[in-house]
């Protein structure tokens, strides 16, 4: 289940990236079949050469009754000749009464200068972060806006980023799988054609040790385990309008509801 809102806050972050970066606020709803299990917010400011993206996935419905947890997200962004670029991001996620920051930020040459953790790593219990590690990586908002932009330049998909969080080093793949006709099962849901992508998680470091999800340690079924729909709902602009994840309970859908969102 935790993979899954890995993947919402990595997929559905990118919304906002147009030619005209108009400031957006989106929300989301996740559920299994017509149970609801939470719900995700992302609010993006943009400048000139510059933004700021809030994120936050809270539990809901039965979730919140036996397991309740929270996570957010904020990062600040600079837009250079070579696309998004992160400055700084700080993260939090609360479960019961355990709660993890990190706090990260970047150079002008995208390698980490400063970075702060709670806790620290248990090296018992994950791969170390090395310091090469921290060179030359993006945070996961500046590499899905990237994907939006080739996505608008080639109509393609395919890419790979390396990307980092304050715990976590990750290579994240992502390959166009074709088009479908998305039809409303749900008020509010976006309707019409869209592009599937596959995203797979290659952990890099800071992982735990006794993950299945180890790079090389994956079944080939698991690389389309995951799927973005990117659509055009926002005046021609391309959005995460549903995330799909193949779970141990079953599909795990995660929606846009248009009824809720914002343009500026």
């Amino acid at each position: 289940m935790h993979r899954l809102f890995l993947a919402v806050l990595f997929s559905l972050c990118a919304s906002a990236a147009a030619a005209s970066y108009q400031s957006t606020k989106l929300v989301y709803t996740v559920s299994w079949g017509n149970i609801l299990l939470a719900k995700s917010q992302l609010d993006y400011q943009f400048g000139n050469d510059d933004a700021r993206i809030s994120a936050s996935v809270d539990s809901d419905g039965f979730i919140a009754f036996f397991s309740g947890f929270q996570s957010r997200a904020k990062a600040d962004l600079v837009l250079k000749d070579t696309g998004w670029t992160p400055k700084t991001l700080f993260m939090e996620r609360i479960s019961g009464r355990k709660k993890v920051q990190s706090r990260v930020a970047w150079d002008d040459d995208s390698n980490v200068s400063t970075e702060s953790r709670m806790p620290e790593l248990d090296l018992d219990e994950v791969y170390p972060l090395t310091a090469q590690m921290r060179v030359n990586v993006l945070d996961p908002y500046s590499a899905v806006l990237r994907l939006i932009r080739h996505i608008e330049t080639t109509g393609d998909c395919t890419k790979s980023y390396e990307i980092y969080d304050g715990r976590r080093r990750n290579r994240l793949h992502f390959k166009s799988l074709g088009t479908t006709n998305l039809t409303e099962t749900r008020p509010g849901e976006f309707v019409g054609n869209a592009l599937i992508c596959s995203l797979k998680f290659e952990p890099v470091g800071g992982h735990q040790i006794d993950s299945k999800w180890r790079s090389g340690e994956k079944d080939d079924d698991d690389d389309d385990r995951i799927k973005m729909f990117f659509g055009r709902p926002l005046q021609g602009q391309i959005v995460p309008v549903r995330v799909e994840v193949d779970s141990w309970i079953g599909t795990v859908v995660g929606r846009l509801d248009l009824r809720k969102m914002m343009v500026q």
